[in-house]
């Protein structure tokens, strides 16, 4: 009797082990992760991930030279369907590698508000809320602010520093 049941337990492992070694064989050759049959002659029914919608990527850099801000770049130009990844950067007089190596303004620390008047946003991710018709910004020389965001709405929106306008940040369709 129990050399009937250590004959079925070992026919069991048996089939056991011959199962999962196929079921991972199935379909895929060894390092190739295509399917084992490939019988498509057009391009019906192939899928491609695209995203929804496109990521911009805008740097803008300020500066203070003159006493008067400027912008570079002034005028921007964005699909209004994009996600928008905003960073925007006053630039110091100079700076130097501190102890810590860390980056240290030397000279006159400027102070700087980067506004995008009469932008609303929507599916802000952060530090924006959404429904916030101003993009306003407080920068001091060195630091970096950056913002996700999408935009609501097309149109063309005045971009000021310090209350002059520097550029147009435009929104297309």
């Amino acid at each position: 009797m129990m050399i009937i049941k250590e004959k079925i337990m070992a026919v069991m492992l048996l089939i056991v082990a011959i199962a999962l070694l196929s079921s991972m064989a199935c379909g895929v050759k060894a390092g190739n992760n295509r399917p084992a049959r490939d019988d498509r002659t057009s391009t019906q029914g192939v899928f491609h991930r695209t995203p929804v919608t496109v990521l911009e990527n805008l740097r803008v850099d300020l500066s203070k030279e003159n006493g008067d801000c400027e912008a570079e770049p002034g005028d921007i130009s964005v699909p209004a369907a994009a996600r928008i990844r905003l960073g925007v950067q006053l630039g110091g007089t100079s700076v130097k590698e501190g102890a810590t190596n860390s980056i240290e303004i030397v000279g006159e620390v400027k102070e700087a508000t980067y506004e995008v008047s009469g932008l609303t946003i929507k599916a802000a991710g952060g530090a924006l809320d959404v429904g916030v018709t101003e993009l306003s910004l407080d920068l001091t020389s060195g630091s970096r602010k950056n913002y996700d965001f999408n935009i609501a709405s097309t149109g063309a929106f005045d971009i000021l520093c310090d209350g002059n306008k520097v550029g147009v940040f435009t929104a297309t369709e």
